[in-house]
């Protein structure tokens, strides 16, 4: 069995959520390596388009490690 066929009996394995996780570390690898994708058909990845399938996500506004830790506090917990 070679490796194609090894990782897709695992991914079928996979529940769907899981099989996204895979793909989305799959586009990163891409990305890094600087692979082209098959469904790309050579077209280079923009920094928010790498962003974006990775699954990295950006909060909307910033917040201090002050209001951090008050709202730790808030629910119970502490640093």
């Amino acid at each position: 069995m070679n490796h194609l066929n090894e990782i897709t009996t695992h991914i079928q394995r996979l529940p769907e959520n899981l099989q996204k996780e895979v793909l989305d570390f799959i586009c990163f690898l891409e990305a890094r390596y600087s692979f082209k994708s098959i469904t790309q058909h050579n077209k280079q990845l923009t920094d928010e388009e790498i962003e974006q399938a990775c699954g990295i996500l950006q909060a909307p506004h910033g917040i201090t490690l002050e209001q951090m830790d008050e709202v730790i506090k808030k629910r119970g917990g502490s640093l």
